[in-house]
């Protein structure tokens, strides 16, 4: 009887180790470089703002301006995710930032989301969906959804100053979503985030 009375317990005890949820070891370090990488985009960005206000580009400026306000979105919702999971918030240092003209600037920036949304982040979401992290799958999508169309913007302020020699040709107005990071020129008939749903009243503008 109490042979059969300790097998009951081992059997139990088996049981919930089997139940219990393992951390998705690799998609926190995922959430974690993902961080650096957005600290890095947004002190960049900063910079980037400051040199073409600097340069008499005052569109491109304000653009900048929103995008580094949009990869701290991106940070913010990564970290959610962290101490959702257990972990404690992930707070990198600012790497160095390298810089040139607003136009070699534009090109460093398309290079660096088009990167994020075609590898990175491709890559940190097949890991999160494998390891069945539902809400990093939510923070990779958004932030790989906004990359590529901050790529797209970016692409095509650069086409337009190469073209005129100014930036006449690129919004004077520009809009972020305070959910996802979604990059907006410009959102006249936009009701809502076409990822998030966010409505478009809360829109950060700049």
């Amino acid at each position: 009887m109490k042979i059969q009375k300790i097998t009951f317990i081992l059997l139990v005890a088996a049981l919930c180790v089997a139940c219990t949820p393992q951390k998705p070891v690799k998609t926190i370090e995922n959430l974690k470089s993902a961080i650096t990488g957005e600290t890095g985009a947004n002190a960049k960005y900063t910079l980037f703002s400051q040199i073409a206000q600097n340069e008499g580009y005052p569109n491109i400026s304000k653009m900048f301006a929103a995008a580094a306000a949009a990869e701290a979105v991106h940070i913010k919702n990564h970290n959610a995710v962290l101490v959702k999971l257990g972990e404690q918030e992930f707070k990198p240092a600012v790497p160095e930032i390298k810089s040139g003209t607003t136009a070699e600037n534009l090109k460093a920036a398309i290079e660096g989301e088009t990167y994020e949304f075609t590898t990175m982040y491709a890559e940190f979401l097949e890991t999160a969906k494998t390891e069945k992290c539902a809400d990093a799958v939510t923070t990779f999508t958004w932030a790989k959804d906004a990359e590529k169309k901050h790529a797209q913007l970016y692409s095509a302020s650069l086409s337009s100053l190469t073209t005129n020699g100014n930036d006449g040709g690129v919004s004077t107005m520009w809009y972020v979503c305070p959910k996802c990071g979604n990059l907006y020129d410009n959102i006249t008939g936009v009701q809502s985030c076409e990822f998030c749903s966010t409505n478009a009243t809360s829109f950060q503008q700049f």
